[in-house]
């Protein structure tokens, strides 16, 4: 399993709608709590198979805006075995930077 925190300049909305139009996987799950006109939270979860590894990589995308900005928490796991089964060298991040792409543009340093 593998976990990033990121900030973003975008709301919650348009990064469930950009991930949901932009993600190469299976839409597993998503949904969004508006709390006004450009704060709320939500979350997304997508899954592959991936063949090289012969396993499902899940990703779970949450995201809020409680206080003026937009913070993003990307979980990235294999589904075969435990929650927490670990992914080979590397791979965990590589799998993240696929979400991180689509979004790149929109984190704030």
């Amino acid at each position: 399993m593998a976990v990033r925190f990121f900030d973003l300049s975008i709301s919650p909305a348009e990064v469930l709608n950009t991930l949901i139009g932009e993600m190469d996987g299976d839409l597993l799950h998503h949904q969004y709590y508006p709390l006004s006109e450009d704060r709320g939270m939500g979350f997304t979860v997508f899954e592959r198979f991936y063949r090289r590894i012969n396993q499902h990589i899940v990703w779970v995308i949450h995201m809020q805006n409680l206080e003026g900005h937009t913070k993003g928490t990307l979980i990235c796991s294999a589904t075969r075995g435990p929650w927490n089964a670990a992914l080979g060298e590397g791979d965990g991040e590589e799998y993240m930077d696929e979400v991180m792409g689509i979004l790149d543009e929109y984190i704030v340093e």
